[in-house]
Protein backbone atom coordinates (compact mmCIF):
# COMPACT_ATOMS: atom_id res chain seq x y z
CA UNK A 1 0.00 0.00 0.00
CA UNK A 2 2.88 2.27 0.70
CA UNK A 3 4.16 1.61 -2.92
CA UNK A 4 0.84 2.80 -4.01
CA UNK A 5 0.48 6.09 -1.67
CA UNK A 6 4.46 6.73 -3.73
CA UNK A 7 3.37 6.45 -6.69
CA UNK A 8 -0.03 8.38 -6.40
CA UNK A 9 2.15 11.06 -5.19
CA UNK A 10 4.90 10.85 -8.25
CA UNK A 11 1.64 11.19 -10.75
CA UNK A 12 -0.28 14.04 -8.74
CA UNK A 13 2.44 16.19 -8.20
CA UNK A 14 3.28 19.06 -11.66
CA UNK A 15 5.36 20.48 -10.18
CA UNK A 16 7.70 17.31 -10.03
CA UNK A 17 7.55 17.75 -13.74
CA UNK A 18 10.39 20.70 -13.90
CA UNK A 19 12.99 18.58 -11.81
CA UNK A 20 11.89 15.71 -14.72
CA UNK A 21 12.50 17.35 -17.52
CA UNK A 22 16.48 17.80 -16.47
CA UNK A 23 18.96 15.22 -17.11
CA UNK A 24 16.87 13.01 -19.58
CA UNK A 25 17.43 11.91 -22.58
CA UNK A 26 14.42 11.11 -25.16
CA UNK A 27 13.99 9.26 -28.01
CA UNK A 28 10.57 7.80 -30.16
CA UNK A 29 11.57 4.34 -29.33
CA UNK A 30 9.02 1.99 -27.61
CA UNK A 31 10.47 0.72 -24.17
CA UNK A 32 7.28 -1.14 -23.14
CA UNK A 33 3.70 -2.22 -24.33
CA UNK A 34 1.55 -2.25 -21.40
CA UNK A 35 -1.80 -4.08 -22.46
CA UNK A 36 -0.90 -2.90 -26.16
CA UNK A 37 -0.60 0.86 -25.03
CA UNK A 38 3.11 1.43 -26.27
CA UNK A 39 5.49 4.30 -24.24
CA UNK A 40 8.19 5.65 -25.29
CA UNK A 41 11.53 6.30 -23.99
CA UNK A 42 10.91 9.85 -23.45
CA UNK A 43 7.44 9.13 -21.57
CA UNK A 44 9.13 6.32 -19.83
CA UNK A 45 12.29 8.45 -18.80
CA UNK A 46 9.72 10.98 -17.24
CA UNK A 47 8.43 8.60 -14.88
CA UNK A 48 11.97 7.03 -14.27
CA UNK A 49 13.39 10.81 -13.03
CA UNK A 50 10.71 10.70 -10.56
CA UNK A 51 11.97 7.33 -9.04
CA UNK A 52 15.31 8.61 -9.46
CA UNK A 53 14.78 11.76 -7.09
CA UNK A 54 13.06 9.38 -4.50
CA UNK A 55 15.76 7.38 -4.68
CA UNK A 56 18.60 9.50 -4.65
CA UNK A 57 16.64 11.47 -1.23
CA UNK A 58 17.71 8.25 0.66
CA UNK A 59 21.61 8.57 0.23
CA UNK A 60 24.17 10.18 -2.42
CA UNK A 61 25.66 6.69 -3.05
CA UNK A 62 22.54 5.04 -3.88
CA UNK A 63 23.14 4.04 -7.40
CA UNK A 64 26.34 2.01 -5.75
CA UNK A 65 24.08 -0.17 -3.56
CA UNK A 66 21.70 -2.72 -4.02
CA UNK A 67 18.34 -3.29 -3.04
CA UNK A 68 16.37 -6.42 -2.75
CA UNK A 69 19.21 -8.27 -3.96
CA UNK A 70 19.08 -6.95 -7.28
CA UNK A 71 21.09 -3.31 -8.26
CA UNK A 72 19.63 -0.36 -7.59
CA UNK A 73 19.19 1.14 -11.23
CA UNK A 74 17.08 -1.74 -11.51
CA UNK A 75 14.68 -1.65 -8.82
CA UNK A 76 14.31 1.79 -9.90
CA UNK A 77 13.65 0.67 -13.35
CA UNK A 78 10.99 -1.45 -12.43
CA UNK A 79 9.24 1.21 -9.70
CA UNK A 80 9.01 3.92 -12.67
CA UNK A 81 7.16 0.39 -14.45
CA UNK A 82 4.50 0.19 -11.48
CA UNK A 83 3.69 3.70 -12.28
CA UNK A 84 3.13 3.26 -15.85
CA UNK A 85 1.09 0.29 -15.00
CA UNK A 86 -0.81 2.05 -12.81
CA UNK A 87 -1.28 4.99 -15.05
CA UNK A 88 -2.58 2.77 -18.15
CA UNK A 89 -4.95 0.90 -15.23
CA UNK A 90 -6.50 4.26 -14.38
CA UNK A 91 -6.66 4.80 -18.16
CA UNK A 92 -8.51 1.15 -19.01
CA UNK A 93 -10.63 1.31 -16.00
CA UNK A 94 -11.92 5.56 -16.06
CA UNK A 95 -12.83 4.19 -20.12
CA UNK A 96 -14.97 1.52 -18.53
CA UNK A 97 -16.23 3.68 -15.86
CA UNK A 98 -16.94 6.71 -18.69
CA UNK A 99 -14.90 8.93 -17.11
CA UNK A 100 -13.05 11.62 -19.27
CA UNK A 101 -11.20 15.24 -18.90
CA UNK A 102 -13.57 17.73 -19.01
CA UNK A 103 -12.70 20.54 -21.93
CA UNK A 104 -11.44 22.70 -19.47
CA UNK A 105 -8.92 19.75 -17.78
CA UNK A 106 -7.60 19.12 -20.86
CA UNK A 107 -7.04 22.73 -21.45
CA UNK A 108 -5.63 23.75 -18.22
CA UNK A 109 -3.17 20.57 -18.56
CA UNK A 110 -1.67 22.20 -22.22
CA UNK A 111 -1.34 25.04 -20.75
CA UNK A 112 0.85 24.12 -17.87
CA UNK A 113 2.72 21.74 -20.48
CA UNK A 114 3.39 24.47 -22.78
CA UNK A 115 4.67 26.84 -19.67
CA UNK A 116 7.01 23.90 -19.00
CA UNK A 117 8.22 23.32 -22.30
CA UNK A 118 8.98 27.12 -22.18
CA UNK A 119 10.09 27.77 -19.36
CA UNK A 120 13.35 25.43 -20.34
CA UNK A 121 13.69 25.85 -23.94
CA UNK A 122 17.47 24.78 -24.09
CA UNK A 123 16.80 21.97 -21.78
CA UNK A 124 14.17 21.12 -23.92
CA UNK A 125 15.87 21.39 -26.92
CA UNK A 126 19.00 19.50 -26.08
CA UNK A 127 16.82 16.79 -24.66
CA UNK A 128 14.27 16.89 -27.24
CA UNK A 129 10.84 16.45 -25.19
CA UNK A 130 7.95 17.25 -26.73
CA UNK A 131 4.79 19.53 -25.40
CA UNK A 132 2.79 15.84 -25.63
CA UNK A 133 4.71 13.99 -23.38
CA UNK A 134 4.50 16.42 -20.51
CA UNK A 135 0.48 16.86 -21.43
CA UNK A 136 0.50 13.01 -21.66
CA UNK A 137 2.10 12.36 -18.16
CA UNK A 138 -0.06 14.87 -16.38
CA UNK A 139 -3.49 13.39 -18.17
CA UNK A 140 -2.42 10.22 -16.86
CA UNK A 141 -2.26 12.05 -13.46
CA UNK A 142 -5.66 13.43 -13.57
CA UNK A 143 -7.19 10.40 -14.40
CA UNK A 144 -5.90 8.47 -11.73
CA UNK A 145 -7.29 11.03 -9.50
CA UNK A 146 -10.54 10.78 -11.16
CA UNK A 147 -10.87 7.00 -10.70
CA UNK A 148 -9.39 6.68 -7.49
CA UNK A 149 -12.66 9.16 -6.51
CA UNK A 150 -15.29 7.20 -8.73
CA UNK A 151 -14.20 3.95 -7.27
CA UNK A 152 -13.96 5.18 -3.82
CA UNK A 153 -17.50 6.06 -3.61
CA UNK A 154 -18.71 3.35 -4.69
CA UNK A 155 -17.74 1.57 -1.02
CA UNK A 156 -19.02 2.33 2.68
CA UNK A 157 -17.00 1.72 4.98
CA UNK A 158 -18.56 0.11 8.43
CA UNK A 159 -18.38 1.34 12.00
CA UNK A 160 -15.88 -1.01 12.84
CA UNK A 161 -13.49 -0.03 10.18
CA UNK A 162 -14.39 3.52 10.99
CA UNK A 163 -13.54 3.60 14.64
CA UNK A 164 -10.26 1.73 13.99
CA UNK A 165 -8.93 4.07 11.24
CA UNK A 166 -9.59 6.95 13.87
CA UNK A 167 -7.62 5.71 16.44
CA UNK A 168 -4.67 5.30 13.91
CA UNK A 169 -5.01 8.94 12.96
CA UNK A 170 -6.45 10.43 15.84
CA UNK A 171 -2.96 12.12 17.89
CA UNK A 172 -2.64 13.52 13.94
CA UNK A 173 -5.80 16.24 14.89
CA UNK A 174 -3.93 17.06 17.96
CA UNK A 175 -2.26 20.22 18.78
CA UNK A 176 -0.78 22.28 21.72
CA UNK A 177 0.00 26.09 22.54
CA UNK A 178 2.78 26.58 24.84
CA UNK A 179 5.26 29.00 26.32
CA UNK A 180 9.15 28.50 27.09
CA UNK A 181 12.37 29.41 27.73
CA UNK A 182 15.53 27.74 26.68
CA UNK A 183 18.79 27.84 27.93
CA UNK A 184 21.11 26.83 25.31
CA UNK A 185 23.96 24.20 26.22
CA UNK A 186 26.25 24.89 22.50
CA UNK A 187 28.87 27.75 21.85
CA UNK A 188 28.00 30.19 18.96
CA UNK A 189 30.14 27.08 16.67
CA UNK A 190 27.43 24.35 17.68
CA UNK A 191 29.39 22.49 19.73
CA UNK A 192 28.82 21.89 23.67
CA UNK A 193 29.55 24.09 25.89
CA UNK A 194 32.61 22.96 28.46
CA UNK A 195 31.65 21.32 31.53
CA UNK A 196 31.42 24.18 33.98
CA UNK A 197 29.38 26.91 31.67
CA UNK A 198 27.41 24.16 31.08
CA UNK A 199 26.89 23.80 34.73
CA UNK A 200 25.91 27.19 34.55
CA UNK A 201 23.45 26.97 32.31
CA UNK A 202 21.76 24.24 33.72
CA UNK A 203 21.49 26.05 37.11
CA UNK A 204 20.15 28.97 35.51
CA UNK A 205 17.49 27.09 33.76
CA UNK A 206 16.63 25.77 37.21
CA UNK A 207 16.35 29.01 38.35
CA UNK A 208 14.19 30.45 35.61
CA UNK A 209 12.14 27.07 36.67
CA UNK A 210 11.54 27.80 39.93
CA UNK A 211 10.18 31.52 39.20
CA UNK A 212 8.00 29.86 36.29
CA UNK A 213 6.34 27.67 39.19
CA UNK A 214 5.95 30.36 41.53
CA UNK A 215 3.57 32.21 39.30
CA UNK A 216 5.86 34.54 37.17
CA UNK A 217 4.67 34.97 34.01
CA UNK A 218 6.92 32.70 31.29
CA UNK A 219 6.23 35.30 27.98
CA UNK A 220 8.27 37.72 30.48
CA UNK A 221 10.63 35.15 31.31
CA UNK A 222 11.35 34.30 27.87
CA UNK A 223 11.52 37.49 26.53
CA UNK A 224 14.51 38.14 29.44
CA UNK A 225 16.10 34.56 29.45
CA UNK A 226 15.46 32.69 26.39
CA UNK A 227 17.99 31.96 23.52
CA UNK A 228 15.81 30.62 21.21
CA UNK A 229 15.33 33.61 18.23
CA UNK A 230 12.24 32.01 16.73
CA UNK A 231 10.22 32.38 20.14
CA UNK A 232 11.65 35.12 22.31
CA UNK A 233 9.99 37.94 21.06
CA UNK A 234 6.65 36.73 20.91
CA UNK A 235 6.81 35.61 24.60
CA UNK A 236 8.60 32.20 23.95
CA UNK A 237 5.39 30.86 22.39
CA UNK A 238 4.65 27.92 19.76
CA UNK A 239 1.22 26.29 18.48
CA UNK A 240 2.30 22.98 16.60
CA UNK A 241 1.47 19.37 16.46
CA UNK A 242 2.39 15.98 16.72
CA UNK A 243 6.09 15.04 15.32
CA UNK A 244 7.16 18.76 14.59
CA UNK A 245 9.22 19.18 17.49
CA UNK A 246 12.22 17.08 18.78
CA UNK A 247 10.99 14.53 21.48
CA UNK A 248 11.69 15.39 24.34
CA UNK A 249 9.86 18.83 23.74
CA UNK A 250 6.91 17.18 22.17
CA UNK A 251 6.76 14.69 24.89
CA UNK A 252 5.89 17.18 28.04
CA UNK A 253 4.10 19.70 25.36
CA UNK A 254 1.26 17.09 25.24
CA UNK A 255 1.61 14.99 28.60
CA UNK A 256 1.73 18.20 30.82
CA UNK A 257 -1.52 19.69 32.30
CA UNK A 258 -2.62 22.69 30.53
CA UNK A 259 -2.72 26.01 32.29
CA UNK A 260 0.44 24.77 34.21
CA UNK A 261 4.05 24.96 33.90
CA UNK A 262 5.75 21.52 33.57
CA UNK A 263 7.43 20.65 36.91
CA UNK A 264 10.64 19.30 35.21
CA UNK A 265 14.01 20.96 33.20
CA UNK A 266 13.41 19.60 29.81
CA UNK A 267 16.57 18.64 28.47
CA UNK A 268 16.82 18.69 24.29
CA UNK A 269 19.96 18.13 21.87
CA UNK A 270 19.19 22.24 22.08
CA UNK A 271 19.57 22.62 25.70
CA UNK A 272 17.24 23.62 28.94
CA UNK A 273 13.37 24.04 28.30
CA UNK A 274 11.27 25.53 30.75
CA UNK A 275 7.29 24.78 29.37
CA UNK A 276 4.13 26.09 30.18
CA UNK A 277 1.31 24.15 28.63
CA UNK A 278 -1.01 26.98 27.78
CA UNK A 279 -3.94 25.39 25.47
CA UNK A 280 -4.00 21.03 24.42
CA UNK A 281 -6.72 20.50 21.46
CA UNK A 282 -7.54 16.97 20.90
CA UNK A 283 -9.42 17.80 17.33
CA UNK A 284 -13.12 17.42 16.13
CA UNK A 285 -14.40 14.15 16.79
CA UNK A 286 -17.01 14.91 13.50
CA UNK A 287 -14.32 15.44 11.84
CA UNK A 288 -11.65 12.75 12.83
CA UNK A 289 -14.68 10.39 11.75
CA UNK A 290 -15.01 11.58 8.35
CA UNK A 291 -11.68 11.64 7.67
CA UNK A 292 -11.17 8.34 8.28
CA UNK A 293 -14.39 7.28 6.53
CA UNK A 294 -12.46 9.31 3.23
CA UNK A 295 -9.04 7.31 4.15
CA UNK A 296 -10.57 3.65 4.06
CA UNK A 297 -12.45 4.49 1.09
CA UNK A 298 -9.39 6.42 -0.99
CA UNK A 299 -7.23 2.91 -0.03
CA UNK A 300 -10.11 0.79 -1.14
CA UNK A 301 -10.07 1.93 -4.62
CA UNK A 302 -6.35 2.38 -4.74
CA UNK A 303 -6.31 -1.38 -3.85
CA UNK A 304 -8.43 -2.35 -6.79
CA UNK A 305 -6.51 0.34 -9.06
CA UNK A 306 -3.28 -1.82 -8.10
CA UNK A 307 -4.91 -5.03 -8.33
CA UNK A 308 -5.77 -4.16 -11.93
CA UNK A 309 -2.35 -2.95 -12.76
CA UNK A 310 -0.61 -5.96 -11.49
CA UNK A 311 -2.32 -7.70 -14.20
CA UNK A 312 -1.45 -5.75 -17.02
CA UNK A 313 0.56 -7.55 -19.63
CA UNK A 314 3.84 -6.09 -19.92
CA UNK A 315 6.31 -6.46 -22.85
CA UNK A 316 10.06 -4.94 -22.83
CA UNK A 317 11.81 -3.68 -25.66
CA UNK A 318 15.53 -3.79 -26.09
CA UNK A 319 15.25 -0.13 -25.71
CA UNK A 320 14.21 -0.65 -22.13
CA UNK A 321 16.75 -2.43 -21.46
CA UNK A 322 19.26 0.01 -22.70
CA UNK A 323 18.04 2.63 -20.75
CA UNK A 324 20.09 3.77 -17.59
CA UNK A 325 20.13 6.41 -14.35
CA UNK A 326 21.67 9.38 -15.17
CA UNK A 327 23.87 9.50 -12.59
CA UNK A 328 23.38 12.53 -9.71
CA UNK A 329 27.21 13.38 -10.85
CA UNK A 330 26.40 14.32 -14.39
CA UNK A 331 25.92 18.25 -15.31
CA UNK A 332 22.55 18.26 -15.56
CA UNK A 333 21.80 16.22 -13.15
CA UNK A 334 23.64 18.03 -10.48
CA UNK A 335 21.43 21.17 -12.04
CA UNK A 336 18.54 19.29 -11.02
CA UNK A 337 19.48 19.08 -6.69
CA UNK A 338 18.86 22.99 -6.52
CA UNK A 339 14.84 22.11 -7.43
CA UNK A 340 12.98 21.05 -4.42
CA UNK A 341 10.21 18.33 -5.79
CA UNK A 342 6.43 19.27 -4.29
CA UNK A 343 4.01 16.86 -3.70
CA UNK A 344 0.88 15.64 -2.61
CA UNK A 345 -0.06 12.07 -0.96
CA UNK A 346 -3.68 10.90 -2.41
CA UNK A 347 -4.10 8.30 0.24
CA UNK A 348 -2.67 9.07 3.70
CA UNK A 349 -0.31 7.04 5.39
CA UNK A 350 -2.02 4.54 7.90
CA UNK A 351 -0.02 2.70 10.92
CA UNK A 352 -1.15 -0.77 10.81
CA UNK A 353 -0.06 -0.90 6.33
Amino acid sequence: MKRVKKILARLLAATMITIMLIGCGATENTVVTINNEKISESLYRIYLWTTQQEFESLTPNIWDMELEGKKTEDVAKERALDSIKLSVAAKQRAKELGIQLSREEKSSIKDKSKEIIQNRPELVKELGFKQRDVEEFLSYGSLIEKVIQRISESYMPNEDEISAEMELIRSDYEKVTVKHVLIGNKDEQGDDLPADKMEAAQLLAEEILQKALAGEDVAELAKKYSEDPGSKDSGGEYTFGRGRMVPEFEEASFTGEVGKVYPKLVETSYGYHIIKIENHELGSEDQIKEDSRERIKQRFAANELTELSEAMKVEKTEAYNNIHIIRSDTPNAAESQAIEPSTEILVPESENE
